[in-house]
């Protein structure tokens, strides 16, 4: 369930209370619906606890849009929840959106656990439709794949105002659950759920 009420109110954080303009109204119950996993998890993420919640903090460095989302709870991902995320991780150039891989959002969630951060990841690209992704790669002359992971809704890049860049990398890289990307000039990293690699 996306939960607009509870956000921190505090000089350090980045979330406001109004966080994004539809609300949810349905119970958890309601919009529940248990999603299959469509890869086994990969380092790190092998090991969540199979109880309890996990909620992620979200702000588009694009669209100004923030959100913080309660997406799973007692091994149940909530469907109402997921496509607010999808919304905001949406391909902000175009407006198309994608159903962004569970086991990235956990992936998120435990980053985020593991740098103690106390702020929402700010979102610098999340879904890439392939007309943008293509964009990208012809003008960025290699710095973007032809056939990245965000066209898979598998990748997102990201940074948080509270950790040292260096250190969401060094977090991101000692989970061993997918590829790490930094980009130190542009000032943020990298993650998906592919194969383990690092540049």
């Amino acid at each position: 369930m996306t939960d607009q009420s509870s956000i921190p109110d505090s000089e350090d954080s980045t979330f406001s209370r109004t966080l994004l303009g539809r609300r949810r109204m349905l119970a958890f119950g309601l919009g529940a619906a248990a999603l299959a996993i469509a890869s086994p998890l990969k380092g790190a993420l092998a090991a969540l606890p199979q109880s309890g919640e996990r909620t992620l903090g979200l702000i588009s460095t694009h669209t100004n849009e923030k959100l913080m989302a309660t997406y799973w709870r007692n091994g149940v991902y909530d469907s109402g929840a997921l496509k607010d995320i999808d919304h905001v991780l949406r391909d902000h150039r175009s407006g198309d959106v994608a159903r962004m891989d569970p086991n990235l959002l956990d992936l998120l969630v435990e980053l985020h656990r593991r740098t103690g951060s106390r702020q929402a990841f700010q979102i610098i690209s999340g879904y890439r439709s392939p007309k943008t992704n293509a964009m990208l790669a012809s003008a960025s002359g290699g710095g973007v794949a032809k056939r990245s992971l965000h066209m898979d809704a598998k990748a997102i890049d990201l940074r948080l105002g509270d950790v040292a860049l260096s250190d969401l990398r060094q977090a991101a890289l000692g989970m061993k659950a997918g590829g790490v990307g930094y980009y130190k000039k542009s000032d943020f990293v990298h993650v998906d759920t592919g194969r383990v690699r690092q540049w």
